[in-house]
């Protein structure tokens, strides 16, 4: 059992804070609950494209340089999702499950992609990571045990995690909501992987702006705006090492659904088109189509893609 600080029987739930940006996103929920209620969800669809689009417009173009990024040709899915990490998957699903259930949770990445980045961690064996949108922590766990596992020879692996929320603060408790049994630092010092975590609260594009070329793999999973993925993405490239790796999720090709809900969120798609037209060299690569289901009842197609260089 998980075993908080304040004994065998988990985490006192406080009174959640309400203020002004909870209050905020509670009304653009219900706002968004009514639309979906009233209008077909093709046309939902093409009005949050309009709105990203209007935005992504008025954005100033953005100076990137793609060389840092691994070629396309050197990511072969075939050997990414390979069988042989499946009895350590199997072990390390387990381990993570007795502090972070394996059900689908708001606010966290869907199961079949947090073994997906788990496994690329696997594959890829960086020394440093950045994530952007921590969120409950469900990706951040699955990179934490990835590069534990990698053990690194003489170097210390690295995750940096970035949220605008100070995703450990206990009064918030998004993550008692999520029916987590703990914020993400008290889940990973459970796991054994504390040491290797930083986190940073901070938008990423204040947090990117003073990177240079320090990480090996980035994950862009925060702000789904198109103009902010379109300024995140140049920025990342800039914190990247050379031959280092960046993974988008939420990417929609054609802004085309892909789940059973048929909702498609536009702004990654719309961020990489803009600059696929400004930069010719500069490719993508959805993952597609995984070997394992994504979650009961659903097609196996991931939204998670690849940022490559032709």
């Amino acid at each position: 059992a998980f075993v908080s600080g304040m004994g065998t029987t988990g985490f006192t739930i406080r009174p959640w804070k309400l203020d002004w940006r909870i209050r905020m996103e509670a009304q653009r929920n219900r706002i968004q609950r009514l639309i979906r209620k009233l209008l077909p969800t093709s046309q939902e669809n093409r009005l949050r494209a309009v709105r990203h689009i209007l935005v992504l417009n008025r954005t100033s173009p953005q100076e990137v340089d793609i060389m840092p990024l691994l070629k396309s040709s050197a990511i072969s899915f075939a050997e990414l999702f390979g069988d042989d990490l499946a009895d350590e998957w199997e072990a390390t699903a387990k381990a993570i499950g007795e502090v972070f259930k394996y059900a689908e949770k708001d606010g966290s990445i869907s199961v079949g992609d947090r073994q997906v980045i788990w496994t690329l961690i696997r594959r890829f064996k960086p020394c440093s990571v950045l994530e952007i949108g921590t969120s409950i922590g469900g990706s951040t766990l699955h990179i934490a045990m990835a590069l534990k596992a990698c053990r690194h020879t003489g170097t210390f692996p690295r995750l940096v995690s970035v949220d605008r929320d100070d995703v450990n603060e206990v009064d918030a408790q998004c993550w008692a909501r999520a029916g987590v049994s703990g914020p993400p630092k008290d889940m990973l010092t459970y796991l054994g992987c504390a040491e290797m975590v930083e986190f940073v609260v901070a938008r990423s594009l204040d947090y990117l702006a003073g990177r240079a070329a320090e990480f090996d793999f980035i994950f862009l999973d925060g702000d789904h705006g198109a103009s902010a993925v379109y300024q995140e993405i140049p920025l990342a490239l800039r914190a990247l090492r050379p031959g280092g790796c960046i993974l988008l999720h939420d990417y929609f090709p054609e802004m085309r659904p892909l789940g059973p809900n048929n909702r498609v969120i536009p702004g990654p798609y719309l961020a990489v088109e803009r600059l696929r037209r400004e930069n010719v060299g500069l490719t993508v690569l959805p993952l597609g189509t995984l070997p394992w289901p994504q979650q009961l009842g659903s097609p196996r197609v991931t939204t998670l893609a690849f940022l490559a260089r032709a």
